[in-house]
Formats: C-alpha cells, structure tokens, sequence
C-alpha cells in the first residue's frame, strides 16, 4: 500500500469552507486530511492511521477517478498540541535571550502538519541547483511557499495555509471572508494581521506607478471595479466585488514569484511609499533609484531583499544575483507537525548556479543533489536509475496531472502571410494526422506517457469526454495528404506544397530545451510534417528568446507544455486568449488592451473568450459545463496540437537523496500545483 500524506487544517475549514456570513468561529479541535499519494483499491476501502494520534472522529471519503483506482481521503480529528519544540539553532537564540520562545513565536492555533513516516529531526542543509538570476523566484518558490491557499499532495483540493479558512459571505458569491490565525507574526516578529491584507489591495495593488499589471484577485470579475477590501477585526478581511466571483479561492493559491500575495507587510514596507513617509522619494534617491516607485518595488522583493518581512518557511540570506542562494529557516513559521515541533525541520536550503542541465546532471549523478525536478531532463531517467546506489539518492517520478507534456502551439494570430493556412482549422488537422505520436512516445519520453489532446485529465469536472481524448489525435498520413491536398497549393520542385497563391511556404517550429526534450520533438515533427509535403523547419532557440518572438507574435509554432488543464479558471492561457497565450499573443494582447494594440480575433475565438468571462460568475457545477464546452472546441480545432501528456518529462522526475526522510512516493505535478510544493517539503528531513 502507498504512502499517506496526513494535512491538518482547522475543523471549520477542510479544503474551502463555504460557509454562509455569520458563521461562528471554528472550534479548537483540528482536522487532518489525507491527500497523498493515491491508496490503490478494488473492491474496498482501506482504513489506515499512518501515525500515533489521539482520533475522536474518522470519516472515509471516495473520489472515483479513471478505470478502477479510488482515491481514498481520510478524515480524522485530533487533539491540538499545547507544547512545542524547536530547532536546536533557535533554542540557543531564545537561551541568549535574542528570541522569544517558541509559544510566543507561533499564532495561538498554529496549522498542525502531521508527516508522511515519522517525525523528523532537525538540522541540516539540502542543496539544489539554479541556472541563473532569472531562475531563482520559480526555483526558490516553488520549494518555499507562501500562498493563502495551497494545493493538497494529489491535486485534488485546495485547502488553507496561510489563512486560516476561506469562505464565501454572501449568497451570489461577491464577498469572501478570509480569516486569518490568531497571534501570527511575520518573520521580524511584527503581528501579521488585517491591516496587512488591506495595504497590500489599497495602498499598493491600486497603485498604478507601482503595478499598472493586477492580480486576477484585485481585478476580480469587473476589473473596471476592481475589488474593495476591508478589515471586519485583526483576524478576518472582507473581499467584496461587484457581482458574482466564485473562482476567488483558486486565484488565492501560491504562485512561485515572490511579488504576487494579497498581503504584504504593512509596517515595514508602507516607509517607502509617499502616502506613508514625505521622505520616500528623497530616500529612493539617495539609495541610487530613480524614485520611489522603484525603489519601493525593489524593497518588495524577496529576492533583491532579505531585509523583507515574509510568511514563508525558509527567508532569504542573500539575493539573486550571487552564485550562490541560501535560505535559512523563519523562526515564526506558523505550522508545526503533530507532536508540537515547530516546522521546517530542514535548516537551510542551498541553491547552487550551475551553467546548464548537463552540469546539474552530473551533480545529481555524484551525490551533490539532494532534492530537484527542476532542469532534470527525463532523456537521463536510465542513467539517474543506474547511479542511485553509487550516487547515495533515489529517482521519484511525477507524472503531469493531465494535460500535455510537449503540446505544439499553432499561432492563430500570426500576421504574416502564412496566416491564410495557420487560422485554416482543415490544415491543423492535417498537421495533427501526420504525427506519429507513439514514435515519439518511444524516442522523446522513453515510453512514459499517454497519447492525447491538451485536456484535464478523464473524470476531471472540466474534460469534455472520452471520445476527445484522442479526437484529431491520431496518426494518418493518408488523411493528412488528403487534407493538404485540399488546402494548399502544387508542389514545388523540391516536392513541397506550396501557398495556396503558389508562392512558397515554410513552416518555423519553434523549441528550446529549456525542460524537456522538446528539441527532439521538434526535429522529428518537422520530418514527419516534410514527408506530407510541409516544409518544415526546426528552429531551436534560447528561451528566453523564443518567449521574446511569442510575445511579439513572431513564431508560427513552437512546443512547450500545458499549464492551464488543471483548472481553467485557476489558469486561463491556454483555453483562451489571455496573457501570453502561445496559441495567440495577439489575440490575448487585444484583449488585455482593451482592444487597443494586438490584433481583434475571429467570432469563434470571441465566442470562445465570452464563454469563458460569463463563467467566471458562475457557480462551479455551471462554469464546469462552460470548461468541458471551450475544452471540446480545442480539441476540434486543434490551436494546440497535442502529442503526450501525463508524462514525468517536465519536472516530473526528481533526484531525492536516500537519506532524506518524509518523501512521498509521488505528488501532483502541474504548473498551477507549484510542484514540487505538493511534497511538503516542510516536513522533509536527514534521517542521519
């Protein structure tokens, strides 16, 4: 039987609490939840208590998911622990008299995380790898979270981190209560409160000089009327928008970038604002910055400063631009594990610079590696797998939660004069039919994955149904051929097909092996596609470079993978035209604009764009109806085409050194999950 991962929550608010406005406050008593790693079943459900725990309730839950599997999560509530231990690091600060103990340092009712095997030893360094400045707010941030809200190991729920519950307040879904812990601190000691919830939406996130770009959570569903906060008591702050926005959870989650929280510190931070201090722009200056605007956002930052109060486990000892990037433990984290002891057991986290995946691979394979996905390239799965005793660690693999783990984005909004072929959704299909997706199946992911569209996974609440998981998915050069012969003009003299006009057409595939073998991918797609008769040419680039060409509507295709199929609303880019859409920068820089750069889109694409805004109001048993209607169109338009998904190839293969303890067997893997944040790492630690 697989390992549980046990998450204690406060008994009001398992998962998301909708509640209705008035509830009373959640008893003292804790819930614990069992998200992790699936329990396997046939015919019966498995009762199991992973740890030593005194149980006043049990409830089994059953999720159904595709084929025979239950997913099994139980439910058990427990008694809080009144004592508490630390590090032995923080012990000696409070002997010296240089901190407060640790009851004065956790809020009043700490989140209790009980652990995957046992409980841990304190000390310790794990040691990661970074390719740069650019990598260090992903890479740092997605092992060190800081979100209201967090995914549970499987992907399955969302469930309270940093506040206490979440709850909606009214019954059409405009106001949302979040309610915070009692007695919590930031990392200086300062009370973590309400007030830091209302800076940071009007003080800061209404400040068009500082972030002129808003958070889904501040525009809401009007972002003309953007969302009103207030403070109800220190503990508990209100959202309130002008109609309904039931996706409000989902866009309270983490996200790996360090500047994006509803909450900031109030106290230290609102000293380089003008509204705060008459001072600010004169100190800006005399700090080397143009004003205090930029001053001010550099302040913000976790990563350029490790003076900045923060939430999180493990707090910044040096910024991004050294070679090497130490995160030492916050001695006021807010959680604990089961018995009292102050969490993370983990000391510090050390990221090294190496210059490229290969480097990071050799580390791994001698041992230098404790815990990464990061950069670790499936293509070296064999060569991980044969070192691991020699190496000291163990490879644990993460499939993609859904999705599609090298998905060809076809520029619909491409304004050159290929465009009469790319928005031609015949010639899509034909492109689709002509790949050979179990060749590449076998050669680009060592035949780990399934063949299938850019979708949720089957028995989500937003796939469409079965007959799309392989709609237009499937290989046939006889259907291609005929299609192009359709769409396209003669051959040339090189045997190619031609424009539709006569003139010559080239088809640019763009790739970077930025975490995957989409290199690979691309060359062997772009054969197949020349041996229907489409030009085709491999364009394998930097990647920064090739995000650059998305976002100047330069590429024609390129290959990355999915993001948004965990739930569309949560993360909308690749359902429909926002953001940085790869399958229509333009199409999503019109909207963004307001219709004022960019490039108005077709009524289908429109249609597609005014379902999903009408959902976002919705209820989620109706927005879901909405999801599976915009999912069914991609998979019959073919915008992205799809190869393999539910793959480990990105960040979904993990080096973990063997003497680490409380390591799942797996976790979810997805974009929108931060993995690997699922795996807990605040309750990882060296057995020796």
């Amino acid at each position: 039987m697989k390992k549980s991962l046990l998450l204690v929550v406060i008994a009001a608010v398992l998962a998301i609490v909708m509640a209705a406005c008035g509830e009373d406050d959640a008893p003292a008593a804790q819930i614990i939840e069992v998200p992790g790693a699936p329990i396997i079943v046939e015919k019966e459900v498995i009762r199991e208590v992973p740890v030593e725990m005194v149980v006043e309730k049990e409830v089994i839950r059953e999720v159904k998911i595709p084929g025979e599997t239950v997913i099994v999560e139980k439910i058990v509530e427990v008694v809080a622990p009144t004592t508490f231990g630390e590090a032995p690091m923080l012990a000696q600060l409070v002997a010296a008299g240089q901190l407060p103990p640790v009851a004065d340092r956790l809020p009043d009712e700490p989140l209790v995380i009980p652990v995957f095997d046992e409980i841990g030893k304190y000390g310790g360094t794990i040691r990661r790898g970074f390719l740069g400045p650019g990598d260090v707010s992903c890479n740092t941030g997605r092992f060190n979270g800081g979100a209201a809200l967090r995914w549970n190991t499987s992907g399955s729920d969302l469930i309270p981190y940093v506040a206490e519950s979440v709850a909606v307040a009214n019954e059409s879904g405009s106001e949302w209560t979040v309610k915070l812990r009692k007695g919590m601190k930031w990392s200086d000691g300062s009370p973590f409160t309400a007030d830091d919830w209302v800076f940071s939406a009007n003080d800061v996130w209404a400040n068009d000089e500082i972030h002129s770009g808003k958070r889904p959570w501040y525009k809401g569903p009007d972002p003309a009327n953007p969302v009103q906060v207030t403070k109800v008591d220190d503990a508990t702050v209100k959202f309130t928008y002008p109609g309904p926005f039931w996706i409000f959870p989902k866009v309270m989650q983490h996200s790996c970038a360090t500047i994006k929280q509803p909450y900031l510190p109030k106290d230290y931070l609102s000293q380089f604002m003008p509204s705060f201090n008459p001072d600010s722009e004169a100190n800006a200056k005399a700090a080397g910055f143009d004003g205090w605007g930029q001053y001010y956002l550099n302040r913000e930052d976790l990563r350029d400063n490790i003076d900045r109060p923060s939430a999180r486990p493990w707090l910044f000892q040096n910024t991004r631009g050294d070679s090497t990037i130490i995160l030492e433990r916050n001695a006021y984290f807010f959680a604990v594990d089961s018995e009292g002891n102050q969490l993370p057991y983990i000391d510090r986290v050390r990221f090294g610079l190496v210059e490229t995946p290969e480097v990071l691979m050799l580390k791994a394979v001698q041992g230098e590696i404790d815990f990464q996905s990061r950069h670790i390239q499936l293509t070296n799965f064999s060569v991980l797998k044969q070192n691991e005793e020699k190496g000291g660690y163990r490879v644990v693999l993460a499939p993609q939660y859904g999705g599609n783990d090298a998905m060809i984005n076809i520029n619909h909004s491409y304004d050159g004069a290929e465009k009469v072929l790319l928005r031609n959704t015949e010639f899509r299909l034909a492109l689709s039919a002509a790949i050979d997706r179990e060749f590449l199946l076998k050669t680009s992911f060592l035949g780990l994955g399934n063949l299938r569209n850019i979708l949720p996974p089957l028995g989500h609440p937003h796939h469409p149904g079965s007959k799309f998981e392989r709609l237009n998915n499937n290989y046939d050069p006889d259907l291609a051929n005929e299609i192009l012969d359709r769409v396209m003009g003669s051959r040339d003299g090189e045997g190619f097909r031609t424009m539709p006009d006569g003139s010559k057409f080239t088809f640019r595939l763009s790739a970077t092996s930025a975490f995957g073998a989409w290199p690979d991918v691309a060359e062997q797609t772009a054969r197949m596609w020349s041996d229907v008769g489409v030009r085709t040419e491999p364009d394998i680039t930097e990647r920064s470079l090739m995000e650059n060409r998305n976002n100047a509507n330069e590429n024609m295709g390129y290959i990355w993978n999915s993001g948004g199929t965990t739930d569309m609303f949560a993360r909308d880019q690749d359902a429909v035209p926002r953001g940085s859409a790869g399958w229509a920068p333009f199409y999503s820089l019109w909207y963004d604009t307001g219709g004022e750069k960019g490039i108005e889109p077709p009524d289908d694409v429109k249609n597609l764009a005014d379902m999903y805004n009408r959902a976002l109001s919705l209820p989620p048993e109706e927005s879901s109806k909405v999801a599976k209607a915009i999912w069914q169109w991609h998979a019959e338009n073919q915008v992205i085409i799809g190869t393999i998904g539910e793959s480990p190839m990105v960040q979904g293969v993990t080096v973990v050194n063997a003497n680490l303890g409380n390591v799942p067997e797996t976790w979810g893997n997805d974009i929108l999950f931060n993995t690997p944040w699922p795996s807990f790492p605040i309750q990882f630690y060296f057995k020796q």
